[in-house]
């Protein structure tokens, strides 16, 4: 029987990981085995450990760049080793600059068409910054168009923090993704919170497999706008429209990856890194990693995403670092910033 494979898609800072760490629960709570796929633009893991640290589960991970660009050769490979494990659903989390499309076209080739089932894709959107991407991204064609093939290929989208933002606003987003893809089922919501049972309806563990997975009826959210969902892997109608365009992912985003001073760690100040983040305006379009600051003897995580910085203890053990992903990102000149922090 062929393990069904669910698709985590969206934007840089959208909420995948929170939403991967309430399906990995709920996987659990249904007693099946998940596998998991990580993909990170950075050269340190980051989300990766974020899933170990909350749910002790073993993930598969790809670092320093993206599986459907120049990591796009390792994903077969990681695959393959998940399926060693007999996993009853794989998860892929992929990068927010990521063309699931691509991800999904790689499911349907040897050796893994025989062995993996494309179940869901599920593109995440965050609420008060999603209408500014195609102006903000305007000098990166190849970003704009793999943004809107993230909404085109998704059978459901999840417009994340909905609660900081007016109505007027969703409404917005509404219309917008509808341009896109009419297909799709879309749910307002926050903190990544959906009904995750219309997910994973159908899926059983590996000792009381279905003879195929299928959606199951029903409303992801009560906040749900209810469209019927396209043939399973599809996408919406604008599909077909898009086909002769330009595959390619991204051409402009990259991560710098920055290291704490071992003798300096402790040293700097949340307020300080919170400016150091802002000072890069929109080149810098996420930011995260694991430092000590100041007056705190605890481990942070640190995470940095559309002008808002979030803290959170964690029991990372390694060198504090931060990895900074951005637009046109000017590494010589961040370099320099960041070491003047511990001067």
């Amino acid at each position: 029987m062929k393990i069904p494979v669910i698709i985590l898609s969206g934007f840089l800072g959208s909420g995948k990981t929170t939403l991967l760490l309430s399906l990995l629960r709920e996987s659990k709570s249904r007693g099946l085995t998940p596998g998991i796929v990580m993909n990170e633009l950075g050269k340190k893991d980051v989300d990766g450990y974020i899933l170990q640290e909350n749910t002790g589960m073993n993930v598969e991970k790809l670092l320093d760049g993206c599986i459907c660009c120049s990591r796009k050769e390792e994903l077969p490979r990681s695959l393959v080793s998940l399926l060693a494990q007999r996993p009853d659903i794989i998860y892929i989390e992929l990068t927010g600059v990521a063309d699931p499309d691509e991800i999904a076209k790689s499911l349907l080739e040897p050796p893994l068409s025989g062995r993996l089932a494309l179940h869901y894709t599920i593109t995440l959107l965050d609420a008060e910054n999603a209408l500014d991407y195609g102006s903000r991204f305007a000098s990166d064609k190849q970003l704009v168009r793999t943004l809107r093939k993230q909404l085109i290929t998704a059978d459901l989208i999840v417009v994340n923090k909905s609660d900081l933002v007016e109505p007027e606003t969703l409404w917005k987003i509404e219309k917008m993704v509808y341009r896109q893809n009419s297909e799709s089922e879309i749910v307002f919501t926050h903190y990544s919170q959906i009904n995750l049972a219309p997910v994973l309806a159908g899926i059983a563990s590996r000792v009381l497999r279905s003879p195929a997975p299928q959606r199951g009826p029903g409303s992801i959210s009560g906040t749900a706008l209810k469209r019927g969902h396209p043939p399973q892997g599809q996408g919406g109608t604008a599909v077909q429209e898009r086909k002769a365009e330009d595959s390619a992912s991204y051409s402009q985003v990259a991560a710098v990856t920055l290291t704490v001073p071992q003798e300096a760690v402790r040293h700097i100040r949340r307020e300080q890194l919170e400016h150091f983040f802002l000072q890069w305006g929109y080149s810098l379009l996420r930011a995260k990693g694991h430092v000590q600051v100041a007056g705190n003897d605890s481990v942070q995580l640190v995470q940095y995403a559309g002008n808002r910085t979030s803290w959170e203890d964690s029991r990372y053990p390694g060198q504090p670092y931060i990895v900074c992903i951005g637009l046109n990102l000017d590494e010589k000149a961040i370099s320099r910033s960041w070491a003047a922090l511990f001067s």
